[in-house]
């Protein structure tokens, strides 16, 4: 976590080796994903329904979102101006994930005895088309609009021939009479004064029109905050709340009965705090240690087993070093198609069980990237990876790789992490905005409290003259990714913690600490996450239970928050009474 202490493994992979064919590739796509506001009127655009949005047709087809998005009768819901759309999981990953509501239908009802309304009895033609499962026909502009932007996925059936209908009045419409015809999700309009553009035939107001019939929830309704959108649940990703508490913790595979009960043991802690998160790490060279696209699962396999029964969310970081057979001295490889491939089947292997993936850790580390640091062999690797991921499980979180926090510009031994962050987006000229869903980050701490910061409220100890020394610094990186146009995007503290006393070199500053201190800095850094960061995710502490498995002289030993016998220190009695929400 800090400079020049790279963090162990803590995933034991023994077992029996298991051969798998590498996966198949899928075709790349961009993102269309990620949250878009919009201050017209005042609503997030993200997830599913953006991505459903951004390739149907957009504004023009569908209008503003007009409510946030809120649960009715079970299904995820957002209204917009022309529809309302609706999430349906059972239908993830096909072109029915997201459907429109049936308000053209629900327009009619009581209609059936109207002339336009009334089934006929034709054939098609060069300038129609009949439909045998509704009794109607689709003819010449609202045929080609139908078949140009969906069809029936999107639209639905025509149910009944075309007639002139006067719109409601404003603001559920225009109050002006126009040719129309109703389909089973919606109803379009011919507007002559637009004859020749995009704008000819138009969706009506439908979605306006629903909402002034059938109000949503004041809270679907009331405009939402600009600066952090709202946890999508139709993105299809786990939740991931704000200051979601989360523990570091070390977890066996070596499948014997002491790493069962070792596991089993842990989970209860963990759950005993009232966490719902764990995050560990994998390396790449024990899952694919053989040669490409042979790999040796059966670790992950035993503890995901176990994590998942007990109902703990899952934040993984695989992290180097690269195989042997990769040919780089354990470095980022520059070709990253095998990364691709490996994170394409540890993501398709435990979709359900892990619910974030984060690539790589303290990639800014000479030491974590074979001895240089760079930056674009690794956005490289970040890009394989995202790719990998969504082709293996689209609801799963990709991160940003924490970053070491750290003032240096030494490519021989680190660069500060916000300056690699501010290179990674100049490498890509923004677009690395479309390689992950989270941003990573391991804040500082050394021997200064939560609400410290460099230079405005120093530490006076001898770890106080960069910002990287304090945990505050997670909101420079926050600043970097506002700049380039990210800041619907949360930042997850993979790693935080304060260490007491500590034997190691490097670490004197933990004599500063006492293990009251220590409890209480958890405490409200947890604070300032819930109440002053709307823009925080997951909150993972540093550590629950390493020092069950090392000594005091080992580094990592006093920055737990168990006794090496499973004992309570002050800092997890703390964190188990803390609010939760």
């Amino acid at each position: 976590m800090r400079l020049f202490s790279s963090l162990l493994a803590v995933l034991m992979l023994a077992g029996a080796l298991t051969i798998s064919a590498p996966p198949q590739r899928s075709a790349e796509a961009a993102d269309l994903r990620q949250p878009v506001y919009f201050d017209t009127t005042g609503y997030w655009l993200q997830g599913s329904f953006r991505e459903y949005w951004e390739t149907h047709g957009g504004l023009y087809i569908f209008g503003y979102p007009i409510t946030g998005i809120f649960m009715d009768n079970g299904l995820w819901k957002q209204y917009f101006e022309r529809a309302i759309f609706e999430y349906h999981p059972e239908y993830a990953g096909t072109e029915y994930e997201v459907l429109l509501q049936r308000l053209g239908a629900i327009r009619a009802e009581g209609r059936g005895n109207e002339a336009a309304f009334k089934p006929i009895q034709t054939d098609s033609d060069e300038n129609c088309t009949f439909y045998a499962e509704t009794g109607h026909r689709l003819c010449f502009g609202f045929r080609s609009y139908w078949q140009d932007h969906g069809g029936l996925p999107n639209f639905g059936f025509p149910i009944s021939e075309e007639f002139d209908e006067r719109n409601q009045p404003p603001p559920a419409g225009d109050g002006e009479i126009h040719t129309v015809q109703y389909f089973e999700r919606t109803r379009f309009e011919y507007h002559p004064e637009y004859a020749g553009t995009q704008y000819e035939t138009l969706l009506g107001l439908l979605g306006s029109e629903y909402l002034v019939a059938h109000p949503a929830p004041a809270d679907a309704v009331a405009r939402q905050d600009p600066n952090a959108p709202p946890v999508d649940p139709t993105s299809g990703r786990a939740e991931a709340a704000q200051a979601a508490p989360g523990f570091n913790a070390f977890l066996a595979g070596d499948g014997s009965p002491e790493a069962t009960a070792f596991n089993a043991k842990t989970i209860e802690m963990v759950k005993a705090a009232g966490f719902e998160w764990v995050h560990f790490q994998a390396r790449w060279d024990s899952l694919e240690h053989v040669g490409p696209g042979l790999y040796d699962p059966i670790g992950l396999d035993r503890i995901t087993a176990q994590t998942s029964a007990a109902g703990i969310k899952l934040l993984v970081s695989v992290v180097g070093p690269s195989p042997g057979w990769a040919g780089v001295n354990g470095d980022i490889p520059t070709d990253t198609a095998h990364f691709r491939d490996l994170m394409e089947f540890l993501s398709g292997r435990y979709k359900g069980k892990v619910q974030a993936w984060e690539i790589w850790n303290e990639q800014n580390l000479a030491s974590n990237s074979g001895g240089w640091v760079q930056v674009g062999p690794y956005v490289e690797l970040l890009k394989a990876g995202h790719d990998g991921v969504r082709a293996g499980d689209p609801s799963a979180w990709v991160l940003f790789g924490a970053l070491t926090p750290n003032g240096l510009d030494k490519p021989d031994i680190a660069i500060a992490d916000d300056l690699y962050l501010q290179r990674a987006y100049e490498y890509t000229g923004g677009a690395l905005s479309n390689y992950f869903d989270a941003l990573g980050a391991h804040p500082g701490s050394n021997d200064n409290s939560p609400d410290q910061s460099w230079p405005d409220n120093p530490g006076t100890d001898g770890w106080d003259n960069d910002n990287s020394f304090y945990f505050r610094r997670v909101e420079d990186l926050r600043d970097i990714m506002v700049r380039w146009g990210d800041s619907g995007k949360r930042i997850w503290l993979t790693e935080f913690g304060w260490s007491t006393a500590n034997e190691a070199p490097g670490y004197e500053y933990g004599a500063a600490i006492s293990d009251e201190m220590q409890a209480n800095y958890l405490l409200r850094a947890f604070e300032i996450g819930r109440t002053e960061w709307p823009w925080i995710g997951p909150m993972f502490v540093w550590n629950l239970n390493y020092s069950v498995i090392t000594d005091p002289a080992d580094e990592k030993y006093p920055w737990a928050v168990l006794n090496g016998d499973w004992s309570p220190r002050p800092a997890y009695d703390a964190l188990r009474t803390m609010p939760k929400e």
